[in-house]
């Protein structure tokens, strides 16, 4: 399994955009969490099987109607870390 950190930068919060990632992290039997952040981020932590990750990445990215992303920076886990079975919502 491998475990993926993305930062989201863009208009991401006030639309609803966490419910969206959750829906598409189950939708691709992904487990983790997504957040926001208090700079205008969201952040989350994934873990799956590599080729499920990808297409939750893409799906995310464009899928959401009224997200505009600026960038996305996608990083590998080096360190070990839990994740949760499940995919939340942290506040």
């Amino acid at each position: 399994m491998d475990k993926i950190f993305i930062k989201i930068y863009g208009t991401v919060q006030g639309i609803g955009y966490r419910w969206f990632v959750v829906e598409k992290a189950k939708k691709y039997n992904l487990s983790g969490w997504v957040k926001n952040v208090e700079d205008g981020t969201v952040e989350c932590a994934v873990k799956g099987i590599y080729k499920n990750i990808e297409k939750f990445i893409e799906e995310i990215k464009r899928q959401h109607p009224f997200a505009v992303i600026d960038r996305m920076e996608i990083r590998k886990y080096q360190e070990d870390i839990d994740i949760e079975d499940e995919f939340i919502i942290k506040k």
